[in-house]
């Protein structure tokens, strides 16, 4: 499956959240949603490393909790880049290939 993709499918699930809960999505709603689901990934982080408390969960629900937080903040990164058009699979490949080194064939 590609990013775009599943951004698409991700797009279609914000806007079945933003029917039953009355939100009206917006670039800046988006961006707060991520900064809000960025919080959240941090607090998961600090309880998973062991420097916060434990909250009852064991090593492998904290990992868990890490995943599935990284998961919304991934996803609400593609659904900001959909309000503001931005394709996702290009916005990467061109800020992060151009710096990729095509490994050198040595001749024998």
């Amino acid at each position: 499956m590609h990013l775009n993709d599943i951004a698409q499918r991700i797009e279609n699930l914000s806007v079945q959240y933003a029917q039953v809960y009355g939100i009206n999505r917006s670039a800046e709603w988006a961006l707060l949603k991520l900064t809000e689901e960025l919080g959240e990934l941090t607090q998961a982080h600090l309880t998973a490393t062991g420097q916060s408390r434990d909250r009852d969960l064991s090593a492998e629900e904290r990992q868990n909790v890490v995943a599935r937080e990284l998961g919304d903040v991934l996803g609400m990164c593609l659904v900001y880049a959909k309000q503001l058009g931005i394709d996702p699979e290009t916005a990467i490949a061109e800020k992060w290939f151009p710096y990729e080194k095509t490994p050198k064939i040595s001749a024998k």
